[in-house]
């Protein structure tokens, strides 16, 4: 099995020290989505307190042109970053929620982090944009993480799950899963997250 193999098998089992920081960033570019998933739980585990104001900043420099290669999975990074230090992420909640306002930015992935974090955003507007955002924007893994982040903030979310009309894959902690648009009311009713 070559190296690249191991660590994706690694990541896929949650055997994250196995994994090291290196290639936990090296997979938050995966073409495999499911891997950017486990590769930002990875570097929640794996980054070390003292370190995560500068991961997390590492994290938005690759989300700019700037950076030279552009990382689709640095909002999840950022997010579990965010989670396992929620006093460090403070300083940068309104930073990363105003990534929606960033068409080049995977806002689906915003939207998860804000359902991940949501007791940081209880006191943001993060709701309203969520909402805006989801009349503006017709991708169905946004508006189903939109939805399940502002049902966790306390709102009603019918509006936007209305708008869900297509199967949307999402992560729900351990894997990828499909579900058609009736099957995800149902999912959101269930308060799962």
């Amino acid at each position: 099995m070559r190296l690249k193999d191991e660590v994706a098998e690694a990541l896929l089992r949650g055997e994250y020290e196995k994994v090291g920081l290196r290639n936990a960033f090296r997979y938050l570019y995966s073409a495999e989505e499911l891997l950017r998933f486990k590769a930002a739980e990875a570097l929640a585990v794996l980054c070390p307190k003292s370190n995560a104001r500068n991961y997390i900043l590492r994290l938005f420099w690759l989300l700019s042109d700037e950076s030279g290669a552009y990382c689709i999975g640095s909002p999840l990074g950022i997010a579990e970053i965010g989670r396992k230090n929620p006093d460090i992420f403070e300083s940068f909640k309104i930073k990363f929620l105003y990534l929606l306002e960033n068409e080049e930015v995977e806002r689906s992935y915003v939207a998860y982090g804000i359902l991940r974090n949501a007791e940081i955003y209880f006191d943001t507007e993060a709701r309203f944009l969520l909402e805006k955002k989801a009349l503006e924007l017709n991708d169905q893994k946004f508006l189903a993480y939109s939805a399940l982040a502002i049902q966790k903030l306390g709102g009603d979310a019918s509006n936007v799950v209305k708008r869900i009309s297509s199967a949307v894959k999402i992560y729900n902690g351990t894997d990828l899963v499909e579900l058609d648009a009736e099957a995800f009311r149902d999912f959101i009713k269930s308060n799962i997250f």
